[in-house]
């Protein structure tokens, strides 16, 4: 009750000051407000440093899931009925630099032809910037190098279990 008082001498103060044409005025503008810096997190399709992405997919759905390994070992995950990329976990720098020396030293992604996908299919991607080469399979027939599916085997094992898609 005690702050009753103070509220209606507040509102009669407000009143006069409105109805005498005063009106009600914002502050000065000479306090400078700082702006602030944001930073553009990078997403797959934004990144321009190295990239992984292997994904499978097809069927009678038509349903891919992707997965994005950056150099800096940020992991991402994208599926065709997802809108944004999921974060999964960042790997270890050992782990990365090996799945980045073994695309491109033991498998070759860069001089590799092999484009065979079946309508359930598999594939390594490697990106960096415009730069994109890709190794699919899938069709029967078309026995992919043994060095891609040991490369996906092992790539999938740092994928956690609730992070893979059914």
């Amino acid at each position: 009750m005690k702050r009753l008082p103070l509220i209606v001498f507040f509102l009669a103060q407000l009143t006069s000051l409105i109805t005498v044409g005063q009106g009600i005025r914002a502050a000065p503008n000479s306090v400078e407000v700082a702006p602030v810096k944001t930073t553009q997190v990078p997403t797959p399709d934004t990144y321009t440093g190295r990239q992984i992405l292997v994904g499978s997919g097809g069927g009678f759905t038509g349903f891919i899931t992707t997965y994005y390994l950056f150099e800096n070992g940020k992991l991402f995950r994208r599926s065709s009925r997802d809108t944004t990329f999921t974060f999964v976990a960042r790997q270890p720098t050992a782990r990365t630099k090996r799945l980045f020396n073994t695309l491109e030293g033991t498998c070759k992604i860069k001089k590799t032809r092999f484009d065979h996908p079946g309508n359930r299919y598999t594939f390594v991607r490697w990106r960096k910037g415009k730069q994109s080469y890709k190794v699919a399979w899938g069709m029967p027939g078309h026995t992919v190098p043994t060095t891609y599916a040991k490369f996906v085997e092992s790539f999938m094992t740092m994928i956690p279990a609730a992070s893979k898609q059914k």
